[in-house]
Formats: structure tokens, sequence, C-alpha cells
């Protein structure tokens, strides 16, 4: 099967997965197949393909604005995670200075997001921190 046209680099990647490159020719080869008629081997790839932790890497070097967010959505969800504990432990009883002093440190590190809803939601919990450690008679 002849496909016209095609370019050189397509002919070589085609020629390297169908098996050794001198079994076949390009169309217009000599009859004993000499010269310019046979491709020439696929040369290897210059780098070699990285692998997941180098990927990972690179993609975090390539994208410091999704990876800050994820940290601050991360800082988010460990506020909530706090709350939840403090909850649990309301309902059992006191809780512990511990915890009180978790919400303290949370609330005192927090930087403003620059994603306006992640801003929104971060608000709205701070507001939910403040006021359980005014509850007890904290401040921040």
């Amino acid at each position: 099967m002849r496909i016209p046209a095609l370019p050189p680099l397509m002919q070589q990647s085609l020629l390297a997965t169908l098996g050794p490159a001198e079994a076949f020719s390009v169309a217009g080869a000599d009859a004993d197949g000499q010269a310019a008629g046979i491709l020439p081997p696929p040369m290897p790839p210059a780098a070699q393909p990285a692998t997941s932790v180098q990927m990972l890497v690179a993609l975090a070097a390539a994208e410091p604005t999704a990876e800050r967010r994820r940290k601050m959505a991360a800082a988010a969800d460990r506020g909530l995670t706090l709350l939840e504990r403090l909850h649990a432990e309301l309902m059992v009883g006191t809780p512990a200075p511990e915890r009180l002093q978790e919400l303290v440190e949370w609330s005192e590190s927090l930087q403003p997001p620059t994603d306006p809803n992640l801003a929104s939601l971060q608000r709205d919990i701070e507001v939910r921190v403040r006021v359980e450690l005014a509850k007890h008679d904290l401040r921040v």
C-alpha cells in the first residue's frame, strides 16, 4: 500500500513501528534497494522520558499559581478540620487548650488567597474560627 506525500519524519516513525528499517524501502528506490531508497534507521530520542517524580516536579515548577492555590486550599481545609475537632470536643465536654491554641495559630498564619472564590471561603472559615475563639475569651 502506498501513501503519497508523507513527510520524512512521519515515514521514519511509521517504519520504526513496523520493525527493522532495512526491510522496508521508500517508493522510487533502485531495483536492488540501494542508497536513496532505503530510510536510515530511526534515531533514538534525544532525551529520556521523564519519570513520574521528575514530571511532577516539572509541573510544579511550571505552574506556581496552581501550587500556590493548592497550598491555600490546604490551609483552608486545615481550618475546617480544626473546627470539626473543636466541635467534637465540645460535644463531649470542654475543649482541650491545645485545640484552641491550634485555632489561634491557624488564624494568625492566614494569607489572603488571590482567587476570589477561595478568598470568600477562607473568610467564612476565619469568621467561624474567630467566633469560636471569642466564646472562649480568646482574641486573635
